[in-house]
């Protein structure tokens, strides 16, 4: 099944920067600097058919529509799915829920460094976080039982996996919120 992107929100948490990384990493030509604002680019399939991406320079009034239509043609291209594509370039999310277990538990005197194993747009990462007082308590508590947690924050890519800044509302989730 291929899941179409449609939210503008999502395409404006895009890096223009990182989907020509992207392009130029999967074998795509860039032909041209259009208005200096907007990057062409091409590539050839096996058949001789060229496909074409605009590439917005910088994230403007425009850009998360050029994105969207990025996303149409990569998805036939690299035969993807929008959302398989959306978790490969994300690089941010602001006040997002992410749900997950706690797989490791770094105290310090009054925080404690969290890695939480949990989905971002559907696949599985490694998500960093740091947490004070009772929410610190209540990750150890988790980490124990490897009881399920949830987290609302920012989450900022990097490196090998996610930061979610400014958490807030950590709770356990019981089974019956997994369910659903």
């Amino acid at each position: 099944m291929k899941v179409t992107v449609k939210d503008k929100e999502i395409f404006q948490t895009i890096d223009p920067n990182v989907l020509g990384e992207h392009l130029e990493t999967n074998g795509w030509q860039k032909i041209a600097l259009v208005y200096e604002n907007t990057w062409i680019w091409h590539k050839k399939n096996d058949v001789g058919q060229i496909f074409e991406i605009k590439q917005p320079v910088r994230q403007e009034f425009d850009a998360p529509h050029l994105i969207a239509e990025a996303f149409k043609t990569l998805e036939v291209v690299e035969n993807r799915s929008q959302l398989d594509i959306l978790s490969d370039l994300i690089t941010a999310l602001p006040n997002v829920a992410i749900s997950g277990w706690i797989n490791k538990v770094d105290e310090a005197e009054s925080a404690a460094k969290i890695t939480l194993m949990g989905f971002v747009v559907g696949k599985l990462r490694k998500i960093y976080l740091e947490l004070n007082g009772s929410d610190c308590q209540l990750a150890l508590k988790a980490y124990e039982t490897r009881s399920p947690v949830t987290c609302f924050g920012d989450l900022i890519k990097e490196n090998d996996g996610f930061v979610l800044n400014n958490p807030r509302d950590f709770a356990l989730l019981t089974e019956a919120e997994l369910i659903k």
